[in-house]
């Protein structure tokens, strides 16, 4: 009988995986969290994991538009260069390259991590996807422009 119950046991384990955002201005989390609901891809997932949190987002499965106040944004570096910001995912450190409701979780995914990135262009082409935000922490994000204090 012990054999048994510990055989169903190590059969169904308990699926909780890391859900943690990474804003603009810091490699700090903003949120980081344990999830033990089942969901079936990283958009449910993260939906729902917003609205039991009530953490102000806009989005859907296919992806974020805005979480915590830092929405979809365009620096302009020069006359043909800019930085286009959003919201990026990974799961277990990959960055899938398909939308977050297409990202089919796995018994083996541990975490799903939000990092508010960047997209690099220049000249007529994308030289870079994704880039974490934090590491050139764009002015107009980052710092309280009228008070100088960097956030």
């Amino acid at each position: 009988m012990k054999k048994l119950i510990l055989a169903a046991f190590i059969s169904f384990p308990v699926l909780a995986v890391e859900l943690n955002f990474i804003g603009p201005c810091s490699e700090e989390f903003i949120m980081r969290t344990q999830v033990t609901e089942e969901f079936n891809h990283v958009g449910d997932l993260t939906i729902a994991t917003l609205n039991k949190y009530k953490i102000p987002f806009h989005g859907y499965p296919e992806g974020m538009a805005s979480v915590f106040g830092f929405g979809n944004y365009m620096e302009t570096l020069a006359d043909n260069e800019f930085r286009a910001y959003g919201w990026c995912f990974k799961v277990d450190g990959v960055m899938p390259e398909v939308f977050p409701y297409e990202a089919y979780l796995t018994p083996e995914t541990k975490t799903i991590s939000w990092i508010y990135g960047y997209s690099h262009f220049k000249n007529g082409e994308w030289l870079s996807q994704c880039e974490e935000a934090f590491k050139v922490k764009p002015k107009e994000l980052c710092e309280n422009l009228s008070t100088g204090i960097k956030l």
